[in-house]
């Protein structure tokens, strides 16, 4: 009530960080089960982050993140200017946004599973790290 034009802005933040979330928490699961051919040492997911940043790879993934993020200034513009719905880039390969009805039931279904994503990926680190264990904790 105090603020209504950083509504979308926390909107749109609210779903990146989910979108984000919902691959990490795949991809925190994937890691454990399948390891990248070659001459590469498997490591556990919660190894991994002190695994890049001893070599180096975490600037560039680092870098790579903070370029998107440049690339995505002008949208938050828009974003302001109500041209765009929050979490909107025009992206949607699948048509799943064609019908008005069905695209409101997506967006709130990405809405409660981002949210459950970030959720669950803070709980699958924190307990990796805490046990010393990697994914499924056995």
């Amino acid at each position: 009530e105090k603020s209504p034009e950083w509504v979308p802005w926390f909107r749109e933040a609210e779903l990146k960080h989910g979108r984000v979330a919902m691959l990490a928490a795949a991809g925190f699961v994937f890691a454990e089960f399948y390891q990248l051919p070659g001459d590469i040492h498997h490591v556990s997911s919660a190894e991994a982050h002190n695994v890049f940043v001893n070599s180096s790879a975490m600037l560039q993934i680092l870098g790579w993140i903070g370029l998107l993020e440049l690339i995505s200034v002008p949208a938050l513009y828009d974003l302001r200017d109500g041209k765009r719905a929050p979490g909107d880039y025009a992206f949607d390969p699948l048509r799943l946004g064609n019908d008005p009805k069905k695209l409101a039931q997506y967006q709130i279904k990405e809405l409660k599973n981002g949210r459950l994503a970030m959720m669950a990926i803070s709980g699958m680190v924190t307990q990796a790290v805490q046990n010393h264990h990697s994914f499924p904790y056995m």
